[in-house]
């Protein structure tokens, strides 16, 4: 589990947008009368995120003598476990990368991915995130997108689509109607 403080903001009139603009003033030589910190929760179950969450709420429910506290958490972007299924897909994708001669890929540390659309869906069905434009500075100001290489991931997108829907077709095709 993984806690990342990304705005913290302290002084007075402190503004937040939902859009995660925010403005504050204040003074150097004060002690602030609010102090706001938003950040990201990240987990590899539900369970560890409420267990989490509830441990939070207790610390901060824990005050010092004269203060005041309140957290609130809003949903995210779910937990997304490796399972024996997603590593299954990625030994897909690498026999994809190995024919298009490109490098093979290696899992992730979960901890150390993204959030990604994939996790939505993760619960229900085997998934593979992080096939899509090569970059850098990603969803961050000045983010860049290689250009270069968007017909060969689009390609090797294509491909694996092809194979997965081949070997699903093939596998039914010897089903019972």
């Amino acid at each position: 589990m993984t806690f990342s403080v990304g705005l913290m903001l302290a002084g007075s009139k402190i503004k937040v947008a939902p859009n995660g603009e925010a403005s504050v003033s204040g003074k150097e030589n004060i002690v602030p009368g609010e102090a706001v910190a938003l950040g990201d929760l990240r987990a590899l179950s539900i369970e560890q995120v409420n267990r989490v969450e509830e441990k939070m709420k207790a610390i901060v429910a824990d005050s010092l003598p004269g203060t005041r506290a309140k957290i609130t958490f809003s949903e995210g972007y779910p937990p997304m476990a490796p399972t024996p299924g997603n590593l299954a897909l990625l030994a897909e994708l690498n026999a994809v990368n190995r024919a298009l001669g490109v490098p093979e890929m290696e899992a992730l540390d979960p901890m150390r991915r993204g959030a990604g659309d994939a996790s939505f869906v993760a619960p229900v069905t085997d998934v593979l995130d992080g096939l899509g434009a090569v970059g850098e500075g990603a969803h961050a100001a000045g983010e860049t997108v290689d250009l270069s290489r968007l017909a060969p991931q689009a390609r090797r997108a294509a491909l694996l689509i092809d194979r997965l829907t081949r070997e699903k077709s093939s596998k039914n095709a010897g089903a019972a109607p």
